[in-house]
């Protein structure tokens, strides 16, 4: 009984990893990093070009913190757009470098840093009835890509008067679009029609802009 008292002790006196955790002074573990915001993409292939304008994105990053000043990230970002009239979810599963720059830090705006990543990025096009021409079948509802993606970002750690770490950050991403699937419903379940490569050089450019807090 004294083991287990000893050990809750510890436990509940030890600080959190998110009172550890500053902008300047990164603390060693796993950390998770939440927010939202916009993004603005633009589809390019050989044959046509498709501003999808301004879009919401989510995102989430987990850290794990081996220096005071570098951290390995597992991320994962949803971004929703509109293509003329259809619904544009791509969703980005990457794994990344992330590294702070201290040079360049300022009392005012915060501890700036850097992120690298890479990894796939599923795609899925809801047509809401408007097939497009080079899709045969018009039982087909949605278009599922896959592929992969590369990106950089940009952002400042920050803290406020009560502690709480929090973020801005502007990302600048690349999904090449190279394998299709042609989908539609048989009730709740997709079914896929056709898959086929992609050859038209097809890619998806995007802008991302997020704010968030460090959840722990």
């Amino acid at each position: 009984m004294k083991k287990w008292i000893f050990l809750f002790t510890i436990l509940f006196s030890a600080p959190s990893f998110a009172d550890e955790f500053t902008p300047s002074y990164w603390s060693d573990g796993i950390h998770l990093l939440a927010g939202g915001g916009l993004n603005s993409s633009v589809y390019v292939s050989k044959h046509e070009r498709d501003d999808a304008g301004l879009g919401l994105n989510l995102k989430t990053d987990l850290l794990y913190v081996f220096h005071p000043q570098w951290a390995v990230e597992w991320s994962a970002n949803v971004k929703f757009n509109r293509v003329r009239s259809y619904l544009v979810w791509d969703t980005l599963f990457t794994l990344g470098l992330r590294a702070q720059i201290p040079d360049l830090e300022t009392p005012e705006w915060g501890m700036p840093y850097a992120r690298l990543f890479i990894g796939r990025a599923p795609t899925v096009i809801f047509l809401n009835g408007d097939t497009p021409a080079n899709v045969s079948d018009p039982s087909v509802s949605r278009i599922h890509f896959d592929g992969p993606v590369a990106g950089i970002g940009w952002g400042l750690l920050n803290r406020t008067q009560k502690g709480q770490v929090w973020f801005s950050e502007i990302s600048f991403t690349i999904q090449s679009l190279e394998q299709e699937d042609d989908v539609r419903m048989d009730g709740d379940v997709p079914v896929v029609v056709s898959s086929s490569s992609r050859t038209d050089n097809s890619n998806i450019y995007s802008l991302s802009w997020a704010v968030g807090i460090l959840a722990f």
